[in-house]
């Protein structure tokens, strides 16, 4: 069961500013009384359950006399120990004028007082950080959190790195496991190495070039990932087959392996595993569950040697057995796991002319006259098509209609004359304009999933028998050849189409065959919604936009229409590839690191991008050749490289590259004006744009064929709609539904 976290306050810097000047520094912010209603309303964050959150509790008791905690009349828990500080809006009047980056840095050098506490800078997560977000604590609690939290480390070279590695512990949890310490192998990482024709993107006398040549692909094919031994799935985790894991200083992805079995099968030894140069503290084979390698062991970036057995000790000493799960394996909520949903970034790469669109659409548009003429479907659209789900973080809320239906199935219960009323027929409406909104966003849904990805599981067993070489670079795969996955969702042989999200362009399609024909699958439980997938000699990871195994996932559709057009054209278009090393030389200060982090770009690059990509579609559907398009392709893969950048900054400092200065000069290049589409992607986002021109582009199509369905149009007045009242008086009628039993 998933624990819930503390509300905490989340204070604009420029309102500390303000209040410092106007009561000064000593006195600083005045927080309202509880008995004020305003008291309450500054609590818009949440601390969530975490090992941060363990230990902070734990130290509080310790350090402070007064009760870490309070709850409010409908029992939400509170706490003032931390406070979540943002750095939006700058702060001006006649006499001050402090920037955003001038309020970081002031703020991080002094801290600031709360009602008579002194706050001071601690940490701020990944996904934070880019949003400009940093945590502040009690000063009281720095020093054990701080001791607790590091390690024993120090930074060494990338602040960046430190600052994402430290904070892992951080990361909200849906609950904690068990895993002991000395349960655990770490065995060494491995290479691939190979070249390729790509669209390499270098950065040349200051700026980003992209040149379609030969180069080396370098990919680690375990990045991230870990064996985890099937006993250790147990309790709430007995029906998961991977848990993303977190422990301080360890972050990992976890698969459901037969660890033990294999041992036994190979008679596999302590002694075999030690002369191979792995490393463990179990004193017998059988208590090891877990195998892992120093790419998820970040502690190890930070200690001189490397992977040893006195570094593994020294990690041991500071942390405990007790790991703690960010998120497990789950199905997609349409149609109980059956579907998924594209993005306007997917369609928007495929080839599609204006009949395949219609046919891609067809499924879509019957199922919203469905939804309008069947009155038994739109309550199975709700309870099992769009199923809402416990805890599902990745929920889209379409303006509260899932919550207005759980009062409109009440009364759908009550009397099945309730579907002639007005505030049905106006819910129905409403339903079928949102469903329309998501279809022209490029929400359509196809058969698939989205399926965490496991690189190279198999290798990952033969290396502990022995039987696979994981110091050669020049492997070859053992069980998935090239252009091969393993995924128990679909039928062996089965033809698939892949992409992660952030999706940029055409070269970031993976086509592949399904490949389920090997015993090796037998020592993994998977489910079917993981992914195996296969990185040596092959370019999947800069093909999937710089992907690794620490829980990225990817849409896999055996779609007939997409399959089909994605293969015709998977060979035109080279996988962009980012050939910029991450530097971190002008070694910033923390407020400065965070504040370039803040910057973040990825959404103008990602629609920027669809642009690029409509123009490239317009040209080739009028004509032109695809040399002639090159231009345009090759600024599309640098803005897939830029894309990993911006996704990376919080961890990885590119110091030679201007994000924005790189944006711009690819605007300017191409002129562009905005697709028709992007009226409902401005719409969403509350952007205006002067002007649209209409492109012939799959997304395009999309827009305009869905955009033209008027199912009201003259029919209007066609019905005498009954009062609600009246559902009280009259027999209840029996259901007339046929679609609902035929629905899949």
């Amino acid at each position: 069961m998933e624990i819930k976290g503390y509300h905490i306050i989340s204070l604009e810097a420029k309102d500390i500013y303000k209040k410092e000047l106007d009561n000064g520094v000593e006195k600083g912010f005045v927080l309202p009384l509880k008995s004020d209603r305003q008291f309450f309303g500054l609590f818009k964050n949440v601390l969530d359950y975490s090992l941060d959150l363990i230990e902070l509790e734990k130290c509080y008791y310790s350090k402070c006399r007064n009760s870490f905690s309070f709850e409010d009349e409908y029992q939400n828990k509170y706490t003032l120990s931390i406070i979540n500080l943002k750095f939006t809006y700058t702060y001006k009047d006649e006499n001050v004028n402090k920037d955003r980056k001038g309020l970081r840095e002031h703020f991080y050098k002094n801290g600031f007082n709360l009602n008579g506490v002194h706050y001071v800078r601690y940490k701020r997560s990944s996904g934070s950080s880019r949003q400009g977000k940093c945590l502040f604590i009690n000063e009281k609690l720095l020093n054990h959190m701080s001791k607790w939290g590091e390690c024993g480390l120090k930074p060494t070279g990338d602040l960046a790195s430190w600052e994402a590695y430290k904070s892992l512990s951080l990361s909200s949890l849906k609950g904690t496991i068990d895993i002991p310490l000395n349960g655990i192998l770490f065995i060494q990482d491995c290479t691939s190495e190979f070249t390729e024709e790509v669209v390499s993107v270098e950065v040349k006398d200051g700026a980003l070039v992209a040149t379609t040549k030969e180069a080396t692909i370098k990919n680690d094919i375990w990045d991230g990932e870990s064996l985890l031994d099937e006993s250790v799935f147990s309790d709430n985790y007995a029906d998961k087959h991977m848990l993303l894991l977190r422990n301080k200083f360890f972050k990992s992805c976890a698969f459901r392996t037969k660890l033990q079995k294999w041992f036994k099968d190979k008679n596999i030894t302590l002694d075999d595993l030690k002369s191979r140069g792995f490393i463990t503290l179990a004193t017998d084979i059988n208590q090891i569950v877990m195998v892992t390698t120093p790419n998820s062991m970040k502690f190890l970036k930070f200690m001189k040697g490397g992977l040893t057995e006195s570094n593994v000790r020294k990690w041991v000493d500071k942390v405990d057995s007790t790991f703690g799960v960010v998120k497990y394996d789950k199905r997609t909520k349409f149609f109980g796991g059956k579907m998924v949903q594209t993005s306007y970034q997917f369609i928007n790469t495929l080839g599609f002319n204006e009949g395949q669109v219609e046919e891609l659409l067809q499924p879509s548009k019957d199922y919203l006259t469905t939804i309008r003429n069947d009155y038994d479907f739109m309550r199975y659209h709700f309870s099992e098509a769009y199923k809402r789900e416990e805890n599902d973080e990745t929920e889209e809320l379409s303006d509260g209609l899932a919550e207005r239906s759980d009062v409109i199935f009440k009364l759908m219960g009550v009397n099945y004359g309730f579907k002639d009323t007005t505030l049905y027929y106006n819910f129905r409406n409403d339903v079928v304009e949102s469903q329309k909104d998501r279809l022209k966003q490029g929400h359509i849904l196809l058969p698939g999933t989205n399926a965490t990805l496991f690189g190279n599981g198999p290798e990952l067993l033969l290396a502990l028998s022995g039987e696979y070489d994981l110091h050669s670079k020049t492997n070859e795969p053992t069980i998935l050849a090239k252009g091969e996955i393993a995924c128990k969702k679909f039928e062996n042989g089965e033809k698939l189409v892949c992409a992660r999200s952030p999706h940029i362009t055409m070269g970031n399609l993976y086509c592949a065959t399904n490949n389920l024909a090997n015993d090796m699958w037998d020592y993994f439980d998977l489910g079917e919604n993981i992914v195996c997938v296969n990185a040596i000699g092959e370019n999947i990871q800069q093909r999937l936009n710089g992907c690794d195994y620490d829980s990225d996932a990817m849409l896999i559709t055996n779609d007939k229409l997409v399959v089909e057009t994605a293969f015709k054209q998977k060979n035109t278009f080279k996988v962009p590839v980012c050939s910029i090393k991450s530097d971190g030389k002008k070694k910033p200060s923390l407020s400065e690191l965070d504040y370039n982090t803040s910057e973040n770009k990825i959404g103008h690059i990602v629609n920027l991008s669809q642009k690029l990509n409509s123009i490239l579609w317009d040209k080739l559907n009028g004509g032109s050749d695809y040399e002639s398009i090159q231009g345009i392709y090759e600024d599309v893969c640098k803005l897939a490289v830029l894309s990993g950048i911006e996704i990376d900054k919080a961890k990885r400092a590119y110091d030679k590259v201007n994000v924005s200065k790189e944006i711009s000069k690819i605007t300017k290049k191409h002129s562009v004006i905005a697709p028709e589409f992007f009226r409902e992607i401005d719409f969403d986002y509350g952007v205006k744009e002067r002007q649209y021109t209409f492109y012939n582009a799959p997304m395009e199509y999309v827009y305009k064929s869905v955009k033209d369905i008027d199912y009201r149009k003259g029919k209007e007045n066609e019905i005498e709609y009954m009062p609600i009242s009246n559902m009280l008086k009259v027999p209840v009628p029996k259901s007339t539904s046929t679609v609902y039993e035929h629905r899949d």
